[in-house]
């Protein structure tokens, strides 16, 4: 199994300097590949709302970190690409992944908060599914041919490139024919610089959360990324890959297995790890809770009327933790991830050790714990 960290930098004490926060990123980041993480995930969000404190740019971050480290990789979960330039994303990417040496893991994402797209990309807003898988989808699939051909070209609703009557008057290469109408000098296709250094593109991920972008991840080869399932539900879901790959035609499923992401913390006892981070993991579940505890139950499990509407107004830690956290002494830890992947297939899970006003230096703590006790367990 491999093992990586996600640095979410959510902080309630809005009045700390941001500085704090790069500062604690580059700490954990540097602990992780000292202590044998085999990757380090950022999130992106954007605006200050609700008392968070947002990464709005995981690039950015990403080159800061690659800078600072030799051997662990830098994985996004995830870039928002409906909010980005096609070609400016695929030119980022490309330049990161030079950068930092082929480290580079790319997860997408389609965006959750309507206030985030429209003040971003109107036409992505999430309230309009169908609007936004377009844009999302066009954006990757521009993103894939920038990264993996030498010349590319694209046209579809939402995007076009090269533009319509986009011409050159200069001096070009021997290859122009190959971009470039050599009678109307109108460009045909595009090109990049750099090249990423993995070719023919950096692996892809796709964050998922439903059945139907659970079957875009295995129609378009992306491996997927879930945040919160059971083990049960993650084998299910997991099928539903492996099935909707065939079905289109793929030898097998991009990924050997699904990854994971599971909120993290390890103390002495179960007890010590609750009292110490208990309060804050739920806060920050029940921020997300607008889904509703149906990610947290198990294939066929119908939820009593009245503890379903009890958990929309308010999840609690006795009902999650059995589900879906690794909270308590390393040997608990240990046989939840066994069983991971002994029910799922699981061969890459991701924590989070960091939440709302829990101070840094005991997320680490933890983070150096798991390091201790866990990974070896699976080595």
């Amino acid at each position: 199994m491999k093992f990586g960290y996600v640095y979410n930098p959510v902080r309630l004490k809005t009045k700390a300097p941001y500085s704090e926060i790069i500062a604690d990123i580059r700490r954990t980041a540097e602990e992780c590949e000292a202590t044998g993480f085999h990757a380090f995930w950022f999130a992106e969000h954007h605006f200050g709302f609700w008392g968070r404190t947002p990464l709005p740019n995981p690039i950015v971050m990403g080159a800061d970190i690659a800078a600072r480290t030799k051997r662990i990789r830098i994985g996004f979960a995830a870039l928002i690409i409906p909010f980005w330039n096609p070609i400016r994303l695929a030119e980022d990417v490309a330049l990161l992944d030079q950068l930092c040496d082929g480290r580079l893991e790319v997860g997408v994402g389609r965006g959750n908060y309507p206030v985030e797209a429209l003040n971003l990309n109107a036409p992505a807003d999430p309230r309009n599914q169908e609007g936004n898988y377009k844009v999302f989808e066009e954006t990757l699939e521009i993103m894939k041919r920038a990264l993996s051909q030498r010349y590319f070209s694209f046209e579809g609703e939402t995007y076009e490139y090269p533009a319509k009557g986009c011409t050159w008057d200069r001096p070009t290469s021997g290859d122009s024919s190959e971009f470039m109408n050599p009678e109307t000098k109108e460009f045909t296709k595009l090109s990049i610089m750099p090249r990423p250094i993995q070719t023919p593109h950096p692996p892809l991920w796709q964050v998922v959360d439903s059945p139907k972008s659970i079957e875009f991840s295995a129609r378009n080869d992306l491996k997927f990324i879930m945040w919160r399932p059971t083990a049960k539900s993650l084998a299910a879901h997991y099928r539903h890959y492996a099935e909707t790959a065939r079905a289109a035609g793929k030898t097998q499923p991009a990924a050997p297995g699904p990854s994971i992401l599971r909120d993290t913390f390890i103390a002495g006892s179960m007890a010590e790890a609750r009292d110490i981070a208990g309060e804050h993991v739920m806060r920050h579940l029940n921020f997300s809770n607008w889904r509703g505890p149906h990610i947290y139950t198990n294939p066929g499990e119908v939820l009593p009327p009245e503890q379903e509407a009890a958990l929309r107004k308010g999840l609690t830690y006795d009902w999650v933790h059995e589900r879906s956290l690794l909270f308590g002494d390393p040997a608990f830890v240990v046989d939840k991830l066994q069983e991971l992947r002994d029910v799922a297939n699981i061969d890459n899970v991701i924590i989070s050790c960091s939440w709302g006003e829990l101070d840094p230096e005991l997320s680490r703590k933890s983070t150096r714990l798991f390091a201790e006790k866990v990974l070896p367990k699976f080595a």
